[in-house]
């Protein structure tokens, strides 16, 4: 009897025995029990770097979308308004710049140093002279950003070969400033700068024009390319006025060297003043205003005023300039009056200068066209009709019997873009003048270019 309770008693410790060992090993309830502890023993020592990671994660995945969706949303803005505007800079204002937290560099540029330019190459026949053709520009962009707030931007261009090429070729810098930016709204620049008189003067490179020739006003008026060296200020703002949600004003507005007494009856071409110096001790001022009630539409306002000898003789002008876009027609024009001090005995200078052009542009592409060579491999080929009317009108100090210098010009051109920074150009100008000659004078004619920008 002894011997069986003995062997029960053994075979109750062990069932007993095995039953703790197996709550202790399978039971769930142990096992995330002794999970948790581990977790606590863990949030305990390491719980405020996690969250502190945690933190940093977050506002990274946070700043990260808000910059790209800016920096996508400007991106997108630019490419539309430059695109209605005509305005595509394609490597040169481009890069490398920075705009919304990211730095956009073209393809040539290295490091901070953003490389670009354009290129033009023409072929003119006109009535009573000889057909020609002309490598007129080669130009070269450099710019450089040093930080998120300076900048540097330049431009040299050869023109017709260089200075040693037959025909009175050049080779000089066209503009070469350095900005310091500031706000939105104000920001400082200084070097040699282009004149903000006009829209033209500013926006004036091969490729983004649609006809090859300058306007009249634009040479014999307003002496584009006109660059002089000074330094002031610019920008932007957004004002909230009534129905206007996109409304955008803009604005330049410089102290420079100034124009010189360098001008005639044929124009204001001669009096472009130096980039190294000064002829007089008297600073001019120069400024524009641009008001942009929706993008693609633009009104602007310039003004100018200096001396232009030693004689404190004044020169002064006005300006208007407009862009308006309606799909694929584009509206154009300028307008300018420069009013001149009549200089001192013996000399012949005009006491006026005026002028106006007006100029439309048609884009369209004829979809049968998208296999053939000039849209196979292309984007968004286009071809654009232009038509520009112009007249300016200088006085004659030297002839007051027969009337003031003037010339007018009807140009009729249709141009064809592969892409938009590249375009063959076909015109044909209808000219006449009265008195001097200021451009082509009496003589119609046809021309063909060939422009760049890269």
């Amino acid at each position: 009897m002894k011997k069986y309770l003995y062997v029960a008693s053994v075979f109750t410790f062990l069932l007993s025995s095995s039953a703790v060992v197996y709550a202790e090993v399978s039971d769930p309830n142990l096992e995330i029990q002794s999970l948790k502890k581990a977790f606590e023993k863990l949030q305990a020592e390491y719980g405020a770097e996690i969250q502190s990671l945690r933190a940093q994660v977050k506002s990274l995945k946070e700043h990260q979308e808000e910059t790209v969706i800016r920096a996508v949303d400007e991106r997108v803005g630019e490419a539309v308004e430059k695109k209605l505007s005509g305005v595509d800079y394609v490597g040169r204002y481009e890069g490398p710049f920075q705009k919304g937290g990211l730095i956009y560099r073209n393809p040539s540029g290295f490091g901070n140093v953003s490389v670009g330019g354009y290129v033009d190459h023409e072929f003119e026949n006109f009535e009573n002279t000889n057909s020609t053709f002309d490598q007129h520009r080669w130009i070269i962009n450099i710019g450089a950003e040093l930080a998120n707030r300076l900048r540097f931007y330049s431009e040299y261009e050869i023109e017709h070969g260089g200075t040693d090429a037959a025909g009175g070729g050049e080779a000089h810098v066209e503009q070469a400033w350095m900005d310091y930016l500031i706000k939105d709204w104000i920001n400082f620049r200084a070097g040699a700068l282009l004149v903000p008189f006009g829209r033209y003067n500013l926006y004036h490179d091969s490729d983004l024009q649609d006809l090859t020739d300058r306007p009249l006003l634009s040479r014999d008026v307003i002496p584009t390319t006109w660059t002089e060296s000074g330094a002031g200020f610019y920008g932007e703002f957004y004002p909230k006025i009534g129905t206007f949600e996109d409304l955008k004003v803009a604005y330049e507005t410089y102290v420079m060297n100034g124009l010189n007494s360098g001008f005639s009856d044929t124009g204001l071409g001669g009096a472009r003043g130096s980039i190294e110096s000064d002829n007089n001790n008297s600073k001019s001022w120069v400024g524009r205003v641009v008001v942009s009630p929706a993008i693609g539409h633009e009104l602007a306002v310039s003004g100018y005023t200096g001396k232009f000898n030693q004689s404190n003789d004044l020169i002064n002008g006005i300006g208007l300039d407009f862009l308006s876009t309606w799909g694929p027609l584009e509206l154009l024009g300028e307008y300018a009056f420069f009013d001149i001090d009549s200089p001192a005995a013996g000399t012949a200078l005009p006491e006026r200068a005026t002028g106006f052009y007006l100029q439309g542009n048609y884009h369209f592409w004829p979809h049968v066209l998208d296999q053939t060579f000039l849209g196979s491999g292309f984007d968004n080929p286009t071809f654009t009709f232009v038509t520009r009317l112009g007249l300016v009108e200088i006085e004659d100090d030297n002839d007051l019997t027969t009337g003031d210098n003037s010339e007018g010009r009807l140009t009729f051109g249709l141009n064809y873009r592969p892409v938009e920074s590249w375009v063959l150009k076909l015109e044909y100008q209808i000219n006449s003048n009265h008195n001097e000659n200021l451009e082509r004078g009496g003589n119609d004619g046809f021309i063909a270019s060939v422009a760049m920008g890269f």
